[in-house]
């Protein structure tokens, strides 16, 4: 059934925080997220005890988010868990649905496999704050004048299956939807890198961090949260690999934010030669329609 009556969930979640792959932090999301039109959120029930939940986004440019997966450790192997999943993909009809799994949780990944998902790459994650990233960016550098051939071409577009984080959450990138963020000024280019980019906050939410946009904040009519600080996202690809420019954008583009969240693949060859720590996360797994 669908609720917007989330205390169950946090119950669900309570009982289950000792789990390797189930993420507390999803309980709060669930309390943001459930006053927002473009979210459903399901519970399954037995005896009017909730024993499964998950949520859906009507995300922008059409792609659909799934994320909260949750199935009480007693009711797990009877099929709850797929019968979610279903209605959330039904609930959402959008041409492109989005949901991270741990490459390690091999029974969700083999559910979502069986519900055709599709593995496309590794995410691999970056905080850089202006105390780390001191560089000199040339402004003679600085375009916006790109071409959606040159994304296509550049490394990083095939890799990622022309996906990109904006706001954290995927999206899937063709031409039109490239036209829309360039016009929108969120595509530039700095001497051989391309970055996709969003300007997002910093929320907290009982001590825990997440990253939202401008599309969600708007949406949020009751808002549990508080924000933190600006947040830039930056999704590079490369015409050539050249981690100076990157460093450069990068630094450039510090200068309107507290921190720059970069997203990117696991096996991109150009950050892993720069001098930041790095987080290698979750899968990333694409249903298309």
């Amino acid at each position: 059934m669908m609720s917007r009556d989330v205390t169950p969930i946090f119950k669900l979640y309570d009982m289950h925080s000792d789990e390797r792959f189930v993420y507390v932090g999803d309980r709060y999301l669930y309390n943001v997220f459930k006053s927002m039109d473009i979210c459903k959120i399901f519970q399954a029930k037995i005896n009017n005890e909730t024993i499964g939940c998950i949520y859906t986004l009507e995300y922008m440019y059409s792609c659909g988010w799934i994320g909260g997966l949750l199935v009480h450790r007693r009711f797990r192997h009877q099929g709850i868990g797929r019968e979610l999943v279903e209605r959330a993909i039904n609930s959402l009809k959008t041409p492109y649905t989005y949901l991270f799994v741990e490459p390690e949780n091999t029974i969700g990944l083999r559910l979502f496999r069986k519900l055709d998902f599709k593995p496309i790459y590794r995410r691999l994650i970056y905080t850089i704050h202006p105390t780390i990233l001191q560089c000199k960016f040339k402004q003679f550098k600085v375009t916006y004048d790109v071409e959606f051939e040159e994304l296509v071409r550049a490394l990083g577009f095939k890799e990622r299956k022309g996906i990109v984080n904006l706001g954290y959450y995927p999206i899937k990138i063709n031409e039109e939807v490239f036209n829309d963020l360039r016009d929108r000024g969120k595509v530039m280019k700095y001497g051989s890198i391309i970055v996709i980019i969003e300007k997002s906050h910093s929320i907290d939410v009982n001590g825990y961090e997440f990253i939202f946009n401008k599309y969600i904040l708007e949406k949020v009519k009751h808002p549990p949260y508080k924000v933190q600080g600006k947040v830039v996202e930056v999704n590079p690809f490369y015409i050539k690999q050249n981690a100076t420019d990157l460093l450069e954008l990068l630094s450039y583009l510090l200068r309107e934010a507290d921190k720059i969240m970069l997203w990117t693949w696991g096996d991109d060859p150009v950050t892993h030669s720069m001098p930041f720590k790095e987080v290698l996360g979750a899968l990333v797994m694409e249903l298309a329609i």
